[in-house]
């Protein structure tokens, strides 16, 4: 039997407005990954210690959500090259304070904002490769590989993840590539909800039961809400499919990773 887990990024109005009411009609809960500073979360955090009560898991999703400085909407103060691993520290560790003031849960998953686990800045080719449109070239691909970014200051914030989280999500990747489950639980790929229609997510769906496979659907807006959304009536289909379909059994992203790994690491 395949698991399937709903998982949702950003604290979204929309989660709790759209996502939440459709998924509970079929009988089905999900995991919410909070950045805990949005002005949304805190004018609405009873909605939110009532979704926890009715069973959906919030995770760590930051309290700023950082990302790097070329996004438009980071600032100084948020920008991850500016972080350190101490000052992430700092960050992910009062964001679980606070959710555990929220559901009452000790134990934790985590979400990379914007799917990134890097802290600090890159070197000057990889400013150079970004800078002139070659990001995603072999390029980019040898400067890595032959440790070639001269000047970087990057370090991989996974092992923090590792020491706090029960388990870690990075982002989507498209449906006609189904991830599987890497080694490490702290690096888990999920499957791009955003922007598709219902064939292609059925089509990861029949791609998941046929491997027995755990599938991760990653959604931030449902119906709107968010630049990345899912159309509202795609959603509900696909959660009548899923509620409907015995070879398939729906999963937070806590307990999903428990199934997978066994126990739990990591304390928020």
């Amino acid at each position: 039997m395949a698991l399937v887990t709903l998982t949702f990024d950003d604290a979204l109005d929309v989660h709790l407005d759209a996502a939440m009411p459709i998924m509970e009609r079929s009988g089905l809960r999900g995991t919410f990954f909070v950045n805990v500073g949005d002005a949304s979360f805190a004018k609405r955090h009873l909605d939110w210690i009532a979704a926890a009560a009715r069973g959906h898991e919030l995770g760590n999703h930051s309290v700023f959500h950082p990302g790097v400085s070329s996004k438009p909407w980071v600032t100084e103060g948020i920008a991850l090259e500016r972080y350190t691993l101490d000052r992430m520290r700092h960050e992910l560790v009062v964001a679980s304070q606070i959710l555990t003031m929220i559901d009452g849960n000790t134990e934790r998953t985590f979400a990379f904002p914007c799917s990134n686990p890097w802290l600090g800045e890159a070197g000057w080719p990889r400013r150079l490769l970004t800078r002139i449109g070659l990001e995603r070239t072999r390029l980019m691909g040898w400067v890595d590989r032959f440790g070639l970014d001269f000047g970087s200051t990057l370090v991989d914030y996974t092992p923090l993840a590792r020491e706090l989280f029960v388990a870690a999500r990075c982002g989507g990747i498209e449906p006609g590539k189904l991830p599987t489950i890497p080694p490490d639980q702290h690096r888990v790929r999920g499957v791009a909800g955003d922007d598709q229609d219902l064939p292609a997510l059925l089509a990861a769906l029949e791609k998941a039961i046929a491997k027995d496979a755990w599938l991760i659907f990653v959604f931030h807006g449902i119906g709107g809400g968010h630049h990345m959304s899912c159309d509202a009536d795609v959603f509900a289909q696909l959660v009548a499919t899923l509620a409907a379909d015995p070879r398939v059994e729906i999963v937070t992203f806590m307990e999903g990773a428990k199934r997978c790994w066994g126990g739990a690491s990591g304390n928020g």
